[in-house]
């Protein structure tokens, strides 16, 4: 999950640099300069729809992120230790207005556990790290953390799943079975059609 948030922000980083680039080129554009001053405009709003929807996935993965360290911290030690060791990806969060709030339950997390750890006057091996986060767990006050809704996710059926559900499980019984299929008879055929 850090890993994967780690991806999106860069993209999302280089997507909002693009951003201002482009609003920056289209405010200093002289008028004589209509082609350049439309290129940059026809470009803007896909800018625009990826950075909305980086946006929303960086929330919704945030969100992941908090659900498990709010409900079950003790049982994702693995979780704090890869978030203290990459702290420095939540940085450009916490003045974002997007993710603020978020950023600060999941900062105020690892605000607890690096000062268990940096309480300590020596240096630490991993395994010692994860001993103090595991024990520091069990001694954590849930009540700190701001209260998010729960997280709902639902499935959103496509019109026609059977385009891609069908092919898919044929290639898993072909794969998966050790009943011998010759591939070159294979024939993928459309279930809509009548002959």
């Amino acid at each position: 999950l850090v890993s994967l948030f780690e991806k999106l922000s860069k993209k999302f980083t280089k997507i909002l640099k693009d951003i201002q680039l482009n609003e920056s080129k289209t405010n200093g554009v002289e008028q004589s300069d209509v082609s350049s001053d439309c290129e940059t405009s026809s470009l803007a709003p896909e800018l625009t729809q990826d950075m909305s929807i980086f946006e929303e996935v960086l929330r919704m993965i945030l969100e992941i992120i908090n659900a498990c360290l709010a409900a079950q911290l003790t049982n994702n030690p693995n979780l704090v230790y890869t978030l203290l060791y990459k702290r420095q990806v939540l940085e450009p969060f916490h003045s974002h207005p997007c993710f603020q709030d978020i950023v600060m339950n999941i900062e105020t997390v690892l605000t607890y556990f690096s000062n268990r750890i940096e309480g300590i006057d020596r240096n630490l091996s991993v395994s010692e790290v994860y001993e103090i986060i595991q024990q520091s767990s069990l001694q954590w006050p849930s009540d700190r953390l701001k209260k998010f809704p729960e997280l709902r996710f639902r499935y959103v059926e496509d019109e026609q799943p059977e385009e891609f559900f069908i092919p898919y499980i044929w290639s898993l019984v072909f794969r998966s079975s050790h009943i011998y299929w010759n591939s070159q008879n294979i024939l993928l055929f459309n279930p809509n059609r009548n002959n």
